[in-house]
């Protein structure tokens, strides 16, 4: 008989990836004690310390564990494989999305119309969070579809690109911005204003970092002056004059076409990325799902 069990398995895939047992029991919705107590039965199970642990509480994984980690995470993804089986013998209707923040306000919407219009019969469960929260649902199970806004992990991911967003910096719609506009000022010289700026784990806030050490400047030395998980709060904040910040155009047109702020392009090029749906790499896609996927694909416009 096993000593072990599937709950103790997605544990330690989950302080595998996470580095912390504290960020991998909050991606499960668990207690650090819980998962800690999990681990430590998997370790007596089969007799190895599977993980070393630092004095600031972050954890590595030892020989034994590199070589438990690949198989645990192998029966893992049989297990969701055979609970799409399961789905697709049931003929359930359900879809089990996760979308990252500008995805599910600029995006879904528009494609869960769509696609109820031609299968009537679907429903939709939906989660919302930033990029990194949308990959570990599909990680741990809790979505099996994710729209976001940044490639985090393309080993484990497959990604379908959905559209392409463009990344500006947006101002309050003062004159003194309104004359820099109309000069043909560029957002990379507005960097030493106040910027209000998304969490860690947004796409948008990768990609930002990821444009300021392509041109050699590092995110830290940024004035930051307020970091807020929500687009549409930073907006009114920028629009107040709490500061600058760089935003998905797709979030911003309301407010640009409405006069509240103003939009500068990073370069002369301007600056994108992309907005995939995605799905871990060996999710066994129901027809549902894979119907819903090849939708979304053609009807994203990008």
């Amino acid at each position: 008989m096993l000593e072990f069990n599937l709950k103790q398995l997605e544990a330690f895939v989950a302080a595998a990836e996470q580095g912390s047992f504290t960020r991998a029991a909050q991606s499960l919705y668990l207690t650090q004690s819980t998962v800690s107590a999990h681990i430590q039965t998997l370790e007596k199970a089969l007799g190895q310390t599977l993980f070393r642990r630092d004095a600031r509480r972050a954890v590595s994984l030892t020989e034994a564990g590199r070589a438990v980690y690949p198989r645990a995470r192998e029966i893992l993804s049989r297990c969701q494989s055979l609970q799409g089986l399961f789905r697709e013998e049931g003929q359930t209707d359900l879809l089990e999305l996760a979308a990252s923040t500008v995805p599910c306000q600029c995006l879904l919407p528009g494609l869960m119309a769509g696609f109820l219009a031609a299968r009537p019969g679907c429903r939709y469960q939906l989660r919302k969070g930033d990029s990194a929260q949308v990959h570990r649902w599909l990680a741990a199970g809790e979505a099996r579809l994710g729209f976001v806004g940044a490639r985090l992990e393309p080993q484990r991911f497959r990604y379908q690109p959905l559209l392409q967003d463009r990344l500006v910096l947006v101002t309050a719609n003062t004159p003194r911005f309104r004359t820099l506009r109309d000069d043909g000022v560029l957002g990379t010289a507005l960097l030493e204003e106040p910027m209000i700026v998304r969490e860690e784990g947004s796409g948008t806030r990768q990609r930002f970092d990821a444009y300021l050490r392509q041109i050699g400047r590092d995110p830290d030395t940024l004035q930051i002056v307020a970091e807020i998980d929500q687009p549409d709060i930073i907006l009114s904040a920028v629009a107040s004059g709490v500061g600058v910040a760089v935003s998905s155009r797709l979030a911003a047109r309301e407010s640009l076409d409405a006069g509240r702020l103003l939009a500068f392009d990073l370069d002369t090029r301007g600056y994108y990325r992309e907005l995939c749906l995605t799905c871990l790499q060996d999710t066994a896609l129901t027809p549902l799902e894979q119907a819903f996927w090849n939708y979304a694909a053609a009807h994203s416009g990008g």
